[in-house]
């Protein structure tokens, strides 16, 4: 029964992140005019408040990552990149760029949109050098 429980739970919590990631998205491409609130979706989703991702270094980043699940660590590189990108935000970029890379080698996986957004974080990082 836990085991189930835990894994419903996390089934949720990966259905809702999908449909808050899909509102930043649409905000992201001036699909929508409503406001999506950044900040308070750290603290839904990872517990955490937007100023300990910023204040956080790359070797403390990693070692957070650790301690989430693996499908939370792709959402959360989502998550830094389209506030990164809404709020112009380099750091935030950064980051996001560090935990995609460090979500593909984890999983082992290999995903053409993640090199895609990769590349759309370093085209951001490049036009400010």
């Amino acid at each position: 029964m836990g085991i189930r429980y835990e894994k419903d739970t996390l089934l949720n919590w990966i259905n809702e992140m999908g449909k808050y990631l899909r509102l930043l998205v649409d905000k992201w491409e001036g699909k929508i005019i409503t406001e999506v609130e950044i900040k308070p979706a750290y603290n839904q989703f990872f517990d955490k408040e937007r100023a300990f991702f910023e204040e956080i270094t790359e070797a403390q980043l990693l070692s957070y990552l650790s301690s989430l699940e693996l499908e939370q660590i792709r959402p959360l590189a989502q998550l830094l990149m389209y506030d990164g990108l809404i709020t112009s935000d380099k750091d935030f970029l950064r980051k996001a760029k560090v935990i995609f890379e460090y979500h593909m080698q984890s999983s082992g996986s290999f995903s053409f949109e993640d090199y895609g957004l990769i590349a759309r974080i370093d085209q951001e990082l490049k036009l400010d050098s």
